[in-house]
């Protein structure tokens, strides 16, 4: 399992995360299966899409946010 979470970092380091500036992004065998502002609900869509996996899930940041 580890080396599918490392996977799916890999796939979110490396995608355009552009259109979900402010979101929570739900991602699962490489892929985005849920996005938006409400974590439960996106978590919740991406348990529903990849019942037997743990998905990776971050909060892109928005534009004004500065990360030390």
């Amino acid at each position: 399992m580890v080396i599918y979470l490392d996977k799916n970092y890999q796939f979110f380091m490396k995608t355009s995360m552009n259109p979900y500036v402010g979101e929570w992004v739900a991602i699962c065998a490489q892929k985005i299966v849920a996005h938006g502002k409400d974590v439960k609900k996106v978590f919740s869509e991406a348990k529903t899409k990849c019942p037997r996996e743990r998905p990776l899930l971050t909060r892109i940041p928005d534009k004004e946010t500065m990360i030390f």
